[in-house]
């Protein structure tokens, strides 16, 4: 890719930097202003193209209406809230297995998958009192 330009850097850190685990352009562009950048959202768009380009980000293949983006890490796939929208990382083997499976059986050559599992956040969901008291931390973190 080259030298990564001012916002481009800026943009990895913050992604690196926080608990977060999927950005809109708008949340990148939000938190790069709060630490004193100025940038267009052009610019915030650009950036994040050339990283993804660049392989240090992915866009993550969940439909919120807008692009999402996380750091380039090991494959994982994704829980979704339905009540918050948050989105978590899920390591899952099993996903693997239905892969080599899949190929055994058929053999169909897996190039790809994605998963993503939607329902309820322990945050959102008091049914029991660890729910409860998760929802609780859930709501103060917001």
């Amino acid at each position: 890719m080259g030298r990564r330009s001012v916002i481009a850097n800026q943009v990895l850190e913050i992604m690196r930097r926080h608990a977060r685990h999927c950005w809109t352009l708008d949340e990148l562009h939000d938190d790069l202003r709060r630490h004193g950048m100025t940038p267009d959202p052009s610019s915030v768009f650009r950036a994040v193209s050339r990283l993804a380009q660049a392989g240090e980000i992915v866009r993550v293949p969940i439909d919120h209406g807008r692009g999402l983006y996380e750091v380039a890490a090991g494959h994982h796939e994704h829980l979704v809230c339905d009540t918050c929208g948050r989105i978590e990382p899920l390591a899952c083997a099993i996903v693997d297995v239905l892969d080599e499976q899949v190929r055994r059986s058929s053999g169909f050559a897996v190039s790809g998958h994605q998963l993503v599992l939607t329902g309820t956040c322990a945050g959102c969901a008091p049914a029991s009192p660890a729910a409860g008291r998760a929802h609780a931390e859930h709501a103060r973190a917001r």
